[in-house]
């Protein structure tokens, strides 16, 4: 029994309007969930590297206080140390602020024990710290620099050793909710596959009942062939724009999850690889090594000068003027080197596969030169230095971990004694 006129048109709307409801829904709760996962993928991600930048700012403002206690320890003309010690009072100033940002942050268990285990080391410094400057105001010079060396500054090395795992253990958690995000996405990408799925199943079945009721109108009324051909072609339309509206929205997930992982992944100011895909790089680089047994070096270096002119000219200036370094130091290396900025003025590089040791010490030089000629900065001619701490593998070390704090401590070496140099480490 065929249905009338009536019946049809009325059974047509409905089945059409189910259709466009049921896409248009399907796509709305899947792009949603995408969304929804993106952004608290977003989010996490901030707040990791926000605390690893923090933990960063703690670490240099902890060497900075020891070499102004170094300073203090050393001047003799009562004027220029108090101006020290104001310097010194205004960094600890600093320390704090920072720390109680990074307190209000998001921790887990593991990470507010690392911070009560530092600070608990932290009151002990201060006590030396204190006493380093009381001996200097009292004229004990002697004393206090060798209480400053004795005590002060291997107290202020555990503390930072301990900034270190905290940076080291935020790495692991980034890897590890790295690999979360991506199981997320997968879930999320499924869930949109099946309703999608779902959603074309339940076109199909409708659009074959549609057809049936079509044909069966056909035999009773042949005028409406047209009308019913219409009808079909505007659903294919539809159906064909749908589609291309799909991979448009895919096509620009997958530009956005490509962006999501280079910010993950680099500086957002010099566009250098970050201090973990540096870790992931250089470890590669040593295996290579170990491999076609050949040395390598790591190059910590660290920028003399650059806070009084980002003081003076502006934090925009001084993000200027780290840009060009960075530029500076990436065109003076091979193309195979590694470049990193590991946060603030701090930057390394791995120069592989040396033939010679001398190579480093020429590579030095040069990367000292290029960053120390003048450039202008707002119509400011400024300039700076650059302190070079280096590491060999395998002399020094053989993993990430020994080779960066060899040349850490190298460069740190570098800064006591001047300056605008380079040192190879022992």
């Amino acid at each position: 029994m065929y249905l009338d006129s009536k019946k049809a048109r009325t059974f047509l709307f409905f089945s059409f309007t189910f259709i466009v409801v049921l896409t248009i829904l399907s796509n709305i709760i899947g792009f949603e969930h995408l969304s929804k996962v993106q952004n608290d993928i977003n989010h996490i991600i901030e707040t990791q590297n926000a605390q690893i930048d923090y933990m960063h700012t703690l670490r240099s403002l902890a060497r900075e206080r020891i070499i102004k206690l170094q300073a203090i320890s050393n001047e003799k003309d009562p004027f220029e140390r108090d101006a020290i010690i104001a310097e010194y009072h205004e960094l600890g100033g600093l320390f704090l602020e920072t720390r109680e940002l990074l307190v209000a942050s998001k921790l887990n268990d593991e990470e507010i024990t690392l911070l009560k285990l530092q600070r608990e080391i932290a009151r002990d410094i201060v006590s030396s710290q204190y006493k380093v400057i009381k001996l200097a105001q009292n004229g004990n010079y002697k004393q206090s620099s060798d209480h400053l060396k004795t005590y002060t500054i291997p107290a202020q090395n555990e503390n930072i050793s301990l900034m270190d795992q905290f940076i080291l253990y935020q790495n692991h958690q980034n890897q590890f909710l790295k690999a979360e995000a991506h199981k997320k996405i997968q879930s999320a990408s499924r869930i949109v596959f099946l309703l999608s799925f779902f959603s074309v199943l339940s076109t199909i079945i409708v659009a074959i009942i549609v057809i049936n009721n079509i044909t069966s109108m056909l035999k009773l009324q042949s005028e409406s062939i047209e009308k019913h051909e219409q009808t079909e072609k505007e659903l294919a339309e539809a159906h064909s724009r749908l589609e291309f509206k799909v991979d448009q929205r895919t096509k620009e997930l997958q530009k956005a999850n490509t962006e999501l992982k280079h910010r993950a992944d680099h500086d957002p100011l010099t566009g250098l690889p970050n201090r973990r895909l540096f870790y992931e790089l250089l470890s590669h680089e040593i295996n290579k090594a170990e491999r076609s047994k050949y040395q390598l070096a790591v190059l910590y270096m660290d920028l003399d000068g650059f806070k009084a002119i980002n003081d003076a000219l502006g934090h925009a200036m001084g993000d200027v003027l780290l840009v060009n370094i960075a530029n500076r130091l990436k065109s003076s290396l091979r193309k195979e080197d590694l470049i990193a900025r590991l946060g603030g003025d701090e930057f390394t590089v791995c120069y592989t596969n040396i033939k010679e040791p001398e190579d480093v010490n020429l590579l030095c030089e040069i990367l000292i030169k290029k960053v120390s000629q003048p450039m202008f900065l707002n119509q400011h001619q400024c300039q700076i230095g650059l302190s070079i701490g280096v590491s060999f593998y395998p002399e020094h070390g053989k993993d990430y971990d020994t080779l960066m704090r060899v040349a850490d401590r190298s460069m740190y070496e570098v800064k006591k004694s001047g300056k605008n140099n380079f040192l190879v480490g022992s």
